[in-house]
């Protein structure tokens, strides 16, 4: 039990020492401009968002699915679900249900195409984004205007409450159902899950499902924090899901150590440390991109080395404990020579 108890704390705490980290070193490269709580507040509300997709995108990438296309499901969802509830006069409750529906809708076609088609998720995903961009300008060509008395979600405390709602859901999804046990067994080994009467394509197609409910979220979110939201051409809404989809990639690096699910939270908290830090620095957005895909580089070079690293270590272990029992019998041998 003890062991298990000093095992977690390890665990938590090389959980949080990745974003600890970087604040502490942002806080003495800015000279204490970031260490303050308004800021502070900004950086966590600023992660509310990319987290939730996030959490979308890694349910689709435990089984290597890169899902492209969902920036273009928010920008869509968002765009009729908004008019749809403007012109019903629905307001908020309108937007909610119109933008989930609507997100869940156009996963579901997603996933319906990649398991019909059979060609890699990147290039099905990236033709599909043009016609999600497509759809909202044959409808509602000026986008659409989400009313002021409903951007409310958007602040605080009321978008902290929100992501703590999805990141219970989330949880629950992932580790509490059989479509949770299912995914991670399929990401685990597929083969050896498909032999045991897994259906792999069911479980994508709720993978899509699934993914499209937060998705649908996330657009509400992105409404409520832009009010006024045009529609975007030549995969223009892929600016929506690459701060999330930088997470995604840090979140499995920390998934070693703690849930999938507060990795997620990290890594995309980690990721908008960067970026407001590197802001505070003053810094060009050519060198922030380069900095983030740097850092990310390095990280996901750690975890791809970490088998080899682990075999390093234990083969140092190991060596060390035969150098022992060498000396060890060296020195009965030169005792017994004595005697």
């Amino acid at each position: 039990m003890e062991n298990k108890v000093v095992r977690f704390l390890m665990n938590v705490g090389k959980s949080v020492l990745l974003p600890v980290l970087v604040y502490v070193v942002f806080a003495v490269l800015t000279k204490g401009r970031i260490v303050n709580s308004r800021t502070f507040l900004v950086i966590l509300r600023q992660t509310v968002m990319p987290t939730i997709i996030c959490w979308a995108l890694v349910l689709n990438m435990t089984l290597g699915v890169m899902n492209f296309a969902a920036g273009g499901v928010v920008l869509c969802a968002l765009i009729m679900g908004g008019n749809l509830s403007n012109m019903l006069g629905m307001g908020l409750p309108g937007l909610i249900v119109f933008c989930i529906l609507l997100a869940i809708f156009l996963s579901f076609v997603v996933g319906i195409l990649f398991n019909v088609m059979h060609v890699p998720a990147i290039v099905l995903t990236i033709g599909i984004v043009l016609i999600f961009e497509s759809i909202p300008r044959v409808f509602f060509q000026a986008g659409v205007i989400v009313p002021r008395r409903d951007t409310f979600l958007a602040r605080e405390p009321w978008c902290f409450m929100v992501l703590l709602v999805v990141f219970c859901i989330f949880y629950v999804i992932y580790n509490k159902t059989a479509f949770g046990h299912n995914l991670r067994a399929l990401g685990s080994n597929a083969q050896i899950a498909s032999a045991s009467g897994i259906n792999v394509n069911k479980v994508t197609l709720y993978c899509f499902l699934v993914s499209g409910f937060f998705l649908g979220i996330a657009a509400v979110l992105y409404g409520a924090a832009n009010g006024e939201v045009r529609n975007v051409t030549a995969m223009g809404s892929m600016t929506i899901m690459m701060d999330a989809f930088m997470g995604v990639f840090l979140a499995f690096f920390l998934a070693q150590y703690c849930d999938l699910t507060i990795a997620v939270f990290m890594g995309t908290f980690t990721m908008r440390l960067l970026t407001n830090g590197f802001v505070a620095m003053g810094t060009s957005a050519t060198v922030r991109d380069m900095a983030n895909g740097f850092f990310l580089f390095i990280l996901l070079t750690m975890s791809a080395n970490q088998g080899w690293i682990d075999r390093l270590r234990a083969r140092n272990e190991n060596a060390q404990k035969a150098n022992e029992k060498y000396a060890l019998k060296m020195g009965k041998l030169a005792k017994q020579s004595v005697d």
